[in-house]
Parts: C-alpha cells; structure tokens; sequence
C-alpha cells in the first residue's frame, strides 16, 4: 500500500469527515453562543465557582505550611470573601475535557465511566490547586516560570495517565471497535507502549525543560556556522550568546524558535512507523541535520535583509515564511519515508530462484 491509496482509503475519508464536522459544529456553537448566551454565563458561573472553591483550599494548605505572611496586604476575610494578588483561572482545561471524552466515547459500563470521570476530575481539581498553592506562594519571585513549570508538569503527567490508565483497563473493549474498523490491532500494540512514552517525554520537554533551560549554547552552535557563511558574503557579524549582531541591526534567537517541537515530532513518528533496523535511527539523525541546517540558512537569510533594508517587520514576514517552508520539509521528509521505508508499506518479498 502506498500513501496515495491510504489517502484515498476509507478509513482516511471517514477521519477527514469527522474532523470536518468536528470543526464546523465548534464554529457553529461559537457563532450561536457568544459569550453573553445564558449557556456561556452558566459555564463561566461554574468555572469560578470551582475556582474559588479550589482558592479557597490552597489559601488553608499554605496557611498551614506557613507561608500566608507573605502576602497580608493581598487578602481579607480568610475563609469568606478575600482579594488575591495572584488571580489564575481555572487550568488544564482542555486536557480534562479530551479524557473524558475519550471515556464515554469507550463503550464500557455507565457505572464505570460515571466513577472513572469523577476521579480524573478529583485529580483535576487537586492538579488546579497545587498550581494555585504555588502561585500564591510564590508571588513575589521576578522569574516564577521555573516554579511554576512543577504543577504544570505533574498535571500533565496525572490526567495522562488517568487516559492511560483508562486504555489499560478498557483495552478489550477498544480493541473490537478497532476490529470493526479494520484497523490492524497487532500493529498498534506492539507501539502503543512507544507511544505512551515518546507523549511523557514530550510532556516533560514542553512543561519542565523549556522552563529550565535558555538553550543558549543550541543557539550558539546554531549561530557560528552562520557567522561563517556571513563572512564568505562580505557581512561582518558577532555571535554574543542567543544574538546575531550587525552594523545595521540584530538577530535574537528565542529557545522557542529553534523548533524543537518541531524536530521531535518529525522524529517520533518516523520511529513509530519504522522498523526495528538502522534505518530509522539514519533517517531520523539526517532529518535532524537537514533541519538544523536550514535554521542556520534562515538566519544567514534574516540577517542578510536587516543589514540591507532595517526592516524588522519584513524580516518577521520573512520568519513566519520559513515556519511554512519548515512544515513543508517535515512533511515531504514524512512522505519519503512513508513511501520507502516505512513499516506501513509491507516488505518485497524476494522472489526464490
């Protein structure tokens, strides 16, 4: 099977239709429910219920654990109506909602799903107010990003694995509407554990690591060898940590822009859909390479336009133009593999002389 027939699958058309429709209905309840409805003011009405109810129990655990003389000027009435200098809303919301739909879309006992979503939305609720402890405690800090990468991280780590968890014991039950699909179970099985992994370590990387780490010496490594190709042009350039400096203006690399998310996306599903040889480990260190090197030639272009025009807001036209050229060559580099090497297409069988 190659990639234009698994495109023009039926499995491929019923997932497009399901998120076509998914799409429209969203668009549809936006347009039909503003933010003034009476649905959308009862929703906000329960959400800042669960908040304060939630406000209320961090204030009583950091009263307990000492650190309520922080903040004095911020509160009144502890336990009845107080002011708080760190106003947060409720979080993880979305994460919360994808459990629990993937709970009652799982054909399982009503009893079942019923105590299983009150579970993840307890550990929900503990998650929110862990978050709200440390930002109540922690309102003095210049650079609370580092804190609170902590609950983030831990909240995202617990209602993963409340759907994992969910998957284990329902695995049956998924399994035969998967049957029904036709879709191979073998397969899947055999990298649903890969799976699970390569999503905690993508938790870990987007809630704690960016927290953590500047990636300056990534953007250094990234910045000399365009200092290099610079220099062959004719353009003087001074690498000086995350920034590019020129006669007529500068190049600051954020750890954001590096496109690691990128990078580690493109890597994981090469390694979710190839096959336990060599191959996948070459191709996933050449992707990484290419990428990289194209970062290094959209700096030497970026910086090449500023020396020349000064105009930052091209050069963010320019920025935003590499990100689409950057998804383009991830997904040419996914159809590559797919169409050569991918476990998806099954191996020739060699012909007996």
């Amino acid at each position: 099977m190659d990639v234009k027939k698994l495109l023009k699958s039926k499995k491929a058309a019923a997932i497009t239709a399901t998120l076509a429709t998914a799409s429209v209905l969203y668009l549809v309840l936006r347009l039909i429910i503003p933010d003034y409805h009476p649905i959308s003011l009862l929703m906000s009405y329960i959400s800042d219920y669960y908040l304060n109810i939630s406000l209320k129990l961090s204030l009583t655990l950091i009263k307990w654990f000492g650190y309520f003389s922080l903040f004095p000027d911020h509160i009144s009435d502890i336990g009845q109506t107080f002011l708080i200098f760190f106003t947060p809303s409720v979080r993880y919301k979305k994460m919360v909602l994808i459990v629990l739909t993937f709970i009652w879309l799982t054909k399982a006992p009503t009893k079942r799903k019923t105590s299983f979503s009150l579970l993840v939305l307890l550990v929900h609720f503990t998650a929110v107010t862990f978050y709200n402890c440390v930002g109540l405690s922690c309102t003095q800090l210049s650079d609370p990003e580092l804190v609170f990468s902590v609950p983030d991280t831990a909240a995202s780590f617990t209602l993963f694995t409340c759907l994992v968890f969910w998957f284990k014991i329902n695995s049956q039950s998924i399994n035969n509407v998967l049957l029904k699909l036709k879709i191979d179970i073998n397969g899947l099985k055999s990298k649903i554990i890969a799976l699970t992994v390569i999503i905690y370590i993508y938790i870990i990387i987007n809630q704690f690591v960016f927290a953590y780490f500047s990636f300056s010496g990534w953007v250094n490594f990234l910045f000399i060898p365009a200092q290099k190709i610079l220099s062959v042009f004719g353009y003087d350039a001074i690498v000086n940590s995350t920034y590019l400096i020129g006669n007529n203006g500068t190049i600051y690399m954020a750890k954001f822009c590096l496109g690691i998310k990128t990078m580690y996306l493109f890597a994981s599903i090469v390694y979710l859909t190839g096959r336990k040889n060599i191959t996948r480990w070459l191709y996933i260190f050449a992707g990484l390479v290419f990428i990289n090197f194209f970062n290094i030639l959209r700096f030497v272009f970026l910086f090449i336009h500023i020396q020349k025009h000064g105009d930052y807001t091209l050069a963010m036209d320019l920025h935003d133009l590499y990100n689409l050229i950057l998804y383009s060559i991830v997904f040419i580099l996914w159809v590559f593999w797919f169409e050569k090497y991918s476990d998806i297409i099954p191996e020739k069988t060699k012909i007996a002389h």
